[in-house]
């Protein structure tokens, strides 16, 4: 169980890092397209509709597809003071606890994106803009980034709960 464990938590901990460059691909891609859209506008006075939009696509896919691979790292916001303040036994279950309600809290966010892609895909819904690009395609941006940071957070609670630090060991044991 533990070595399937330790293989589902090498795939997707590999997956999100592939995902944290694509996101950083697609803020590059986004940054290209805003100095072409200012050369185009100001210096041939020729401004382009499909434009924001596609800007506005991709930063948001950057965002939700980097999500995991930043949670792998616990690169989001925390309390840091309460490290320092509270035991480590504590601390650990603060995290777990925090884990839990994130996994949640996500999980909940995930099934209503993937439900909004599928009306999206289903209805033909496009934008309003001249351009008209599809609606699903950041749904799916979005879902997909969700989906790979709620898998990132069980596992975050699982190894939380099969492999504990030592420290927190000793201390349940009563070493």
């Amino acid at each position: 169980m533990l070595k399937f464990w330790d293989l589902f938590a090498t795939v997707v901990q590999r997956f999100n890092a592939w995902l944290g460059y694509l996101a950083a691909l697609m803020i590059v891609v986004s940054t290209a397209a805003i100095s072409f859209e200012v050369v185009a506008r100001y210096v041939f006075r020729h401004p382009h509709d499909w434009n924001l939009e596609f800007n506005i696509f991709l930063l948001i896919g950057s965002t939700f597809l980097a999500a995991a691979n930043t949670q792998m790292k616990r690169g989001h916001v925390g309390i840091e003071i309460l490290d320092e303040l509270l035991p480590p036994r504590w601390n650990r279950w603060r995290r777990l606890t925090s884990d839990i309600l994130s996994l949640l809290f996500c999980a909940f966010v995930t099934v209503y994106v993937w439900k909004y892609f599928h009306e999206a895909w289903v209805g033909g819904w496009v934008t309003s803009s001249t351009w008209a690009p599809k609606e699903w395609i950041p749904y799916a941006l979005m879902g997909s980034g969700m989906t790979m940071l709620s898998l990132q957070i069980l596992l975050q609670i699982g190894d939380d709960l099969l492999h504990p630090p030592a420290h927190a060991r000793h201390e349940v044991l009563g070493e």
